[in-house]
């Protein structure tokens, strides 16, 4: 269903020419449409204060050069996400499934962004600003998250826009994700396979698919995801420690923070210890990376990745090439 949102007007312009004078009706501005998830809606002008509903499309926004006027959790944000960084002025929305009407409504959005975690939300939302759908996850669709990453920068960018901003974004992006790529490969080779994890506990691990974030960022680094198995609609596996022994000889990143009684329990068990990629010395800790995230995220991810798998970081390494140019 289309929702219009033009407002029609007609403007009345009288000209004097000595003792005449006449009236004319400008017409109405060329509309546009805008297709998303859940219909369409036309436009008269791009939207300029976005209100959203989640983290990936914050920093999608913010990597486009524009401000959000209303974030949900944002501390939650800053301790996940972490880059890119928050606006210093922007309406707090509560919660991520239940946003706060009362401060939407007071940050008075010209558009407001979601995805398919609130979508059942969307015709009241559209009470407030015209309300579009794109989402990254848990969409149904095998295609990797960092394309539908891609995807939804574009659609953003059209909507208020910035369309050349995207694509200087995503070049952006890919350079970063090729140059991450460089260094990893010249440490550990070609055919390196990774393993991306979260430590939930001593136990229990989520195991990141070829198509999650982390695992589609790995393909477009050029390196295999060992994990093969089934996924969930987030395309992350909830594993035991049977489904890590499975994986064999792997490059093992875990994405932190891990618990530090967790740490400490899974790091001293035998079976731990017996695991080929901790005898061999191939276990990486990550620092936060958001999993639900969107291009700066898989940008940040691949160049965290390189710096633990070098031991380096990305400012170190082009320090050591330009001394030794």
């Amino acid at each position: 269903m289309s929702k219009h949102w033009i407002g029609h007007h007609v403007a009345r312009i009288a000209l004097a020419a000595g003792t005449i004078a006449a009236s004319f009706t400008a017409l109405p501005a060329m509309a546009e449409t805008f297709p998303h998830e859940l219909g369409k809606v036309e436009l008269e002008t791009h939207p300029t204060r976005f209100a959203v509903s989640n983290w990936s499309l914050t920093e999608s926004l913010i990597a486009l050069g524009i401000d959000p006027v209303a974030i949900p959790e944002a501390d939650g944000y800053r301790a996940w996400v972490v880059e890119p960084k928050l606006p210093e002025s922007f309406a707090d929305l509560g919660s991520r499934r239940e946003p706060n009407f009362e401060a939407l409504r007071d940050a008075n959005p010209d558009a407001i962004l979601i995805s398919t975690e609130i979508a059942m939300a969307h015709e009241k939302l559209s009470g407030f600003a015209p309300t579009f759908v794109y989402s990254i996850y848990n969409t149904g669709s095998d295609e990797p998250a960092i394309d539908r990453a891609e995807t939804l920068l574009r659609n953003i960018a059209k909507l208020a826009g910035k369309p050349d901003t995207a694509e200087n974004v995503i070049a952006s992006v890919n350079a970063r994700i090729d140059a991450a790529a460089t260094r990893i490969r010249d440490h550990v080779g070609d055919d390196a396979r990774f393993a991306v994890v979260r430590i939930l506990d001593d136990a229990h691990f989520r195991i990141h698919g070829r198509t999650s974030l982390f695992g589609s960022t790995l393909e477009r680094m050029g390196f295999a995801n060992a994990w093969d198995g089934d996924v969930n609609g987030w395309a992350f596996h909830n594993g035991d420690v049977s489904d890590l022994a499975k994986m064999g000889d792997v490059q093992f990143a875990y994405v932190l923070p891990i618990a530090p009684t967790t740490q400490e329990t899974l790091f001293g068990s035998a079976i731990w210890k017996a695991m080929p990629f901790v005898r061999n010395d191939q276990v990486y800790a990550i620092p936060s990376s958001w999993t639900f995230g969107g291009l700066l995220s898989a940008a940040r991810f691949a160049e965290l990745l390189a710096d633990a798998v070098t031991g380096t970081d990305a400012d170190t390494d082009a320090n050591a090439s330009v001394s030794g140019s």
